[in-house]
């Protein structure tokens, strides 16, 4: 009997394994068509937000609130998270537009240097890269999947979210549509 509950545990996690593996090896090889539009995100009326508090890459503590009067998109990421991967270039993109500024919040428990060994090999230019290594604004928030995104209005008000990847690249319009 106990050899039985051993042999059947041990083949769901092998299986549990193989179906992860399976996974992680599409979504690091997701392309744009698996990224969803801009226009998915799902708008609200403004709510409030608190004033979320991140780790610099050189661990300095960044408030949200310092990024007040410019819209603000809020990428929660991992670095063993496929389709975040994936996402990175596109959120980068909408960086370097200008009209918006994107934080890439990590939310890896390895802290700043996983997180800069990952960006040796996925640089990130334009979107400043933060840290939430023990999820406390993730939890804030509710972000229950990677990648979610909130669009943060001028003000500082949460007026849009979107979970899972998006090609972002191209959402300056849809974003200054939803804060305006």
């Amino acid at each position: 009997m106990v050899r039985a509950l051993i042999g059947r545990r041990l083949v769901l996690a092998v299986g549990a394994t193989l179906l992860a593996g399976g996974y992680a090896r599409k979504s690091a090889a997701a392309d744009d068509a698996d990224l969803k539009s801009p226009d998915a995100i799902v708008a609200q009326a403004p709510a409030a937000l608190p004033d979320l508090a991140f780790t610099g890459l050189n661990g300095a503590a960044v408030k949200l609130s310092a990024f007040r009067g410019k819209p603000v998109v809020v990428n929660f990421w991992a670095t063993w998270c496929g389709p975040c991967v994936a996402e990175l270039p596109e959120l980068d993109k909408l960086a370097a537009a200008g009209g918006v500024t994107v934080l890439v919040v990590s939310a890896d428990h390895g802290g700043a240097d996983r997180v800069k060994a990952f960006l040796a090999a996925h640089p990130v230019s334009h979107a400043t890269v933060l840290l939430d290594p023990a999820s406390e604004a993730v939890h804030a928030v509710g972000v229950f999947g990677f990648p979610t995104t909130l669009i943060i209005d001028a003000q500082g008000r949460l007026r849009g979210r979107l979970e899972g990847p998006a090609a972002w690249g191209q959402a300056e319009a849809a974003v200054t549509r939803l804060t305006s």
